[in-house]
């Protein structure tokens, strides 16, 4: 990969900076998003050097990170770009695999526009990341927030066939009504409230009370 003169000349004057940074600090060329730079620390945690990465080329991503997060990644990165705003940044867990590991690592990453060319068009992203792995009740959330959003990805169609009614259904089922009390809270007869428990079940294919709740959260109906 040949770089531009410019574009070598703003990461020889930036990378001092970037050694004394908390976290590991990237640097992405925009097209297929090549690393161009990472910190040393980051080089000795993935253990390669900054040639090998560069080498690579967007298989970087496939040897270091959990694919699937990278579909929340795309569309952020996309939005980004169009966007254009020198300011703007977007932030996303992510995991990575240390070398030697055998376990992923999460981290709290940050993007944003590091550099554009002279007619004002993207050329590098800077993203900064920091190892979470420490801080387990924010490890175990971005796992639930991972099985979340992998649970709507595959549900969001039949979900999506609930009307409004239903999913208020849902919601106070998922909290533990029984019908005479969702009833109540929604001012229908019981057997009307009976009727579309069993439409709910029948339509999500659900067959007791944790999955009421799992659609629930998903859909933030609680």
């Amino acid at each position: 990969m040949k770089l531009s003169k410019a574009i070598q000349n703003k990461i020889k004057e930036f990378a001092p900076h970037a050694e004394r940074m908390p976290g590991v600090v990237i640097l992405h060329l925009v097209g297929e998003f090549p690393v161009v730079y990472m910190s040393a620390n980051g080089l000795m945690l993935l253990g390669v050097t900054l040639q090998q990465l560069i080498d690579l080329g967007p298989e970087y991503y496939n040897r270091f990170f959990n694919i699937e997060d990278m579909e929340d990644f795309l569309p952020k990165i996309s939005a980004l770009l169009n966007n254009n705003k020198a300011g703007e940044s977007f932030s996303y867990f992510q995991q990575v695999k240390y070398a030697g590991e055998k376990e992923w690592t999460w981290h709290i990453s940050s993007t944003r526009l590091f550099m554009w060319d002279d007619d004002g068009k993207p050329l590098l992203t800077i993203t900064t990341a920091i190892p979470i792995n420490r801080m387990k009740h924010i490890e175990a959330k971005a796992e639930r927030l991972l099985k979340e959003n992998n649970f709507i990805k595959k549900h969001v169609a039949i979900f999506s066939t609930l009307s409004n009614r239903e999913k208020a259904v849902l919601k106070q089922v998922a909290l533990g009504k029984t019908s005479a009390e969702v009833a109540d809270e929604l001012f229908i007869s019981a057997e009307t409230a009976q009727t579309h428990r069993r439409n709910i079940r029948s339509k999500l294919n659900i067959t007791n009370a944790v999955e009421f709740a799992e659609y629930a959260r998903a859909f933030d109906l609680i």
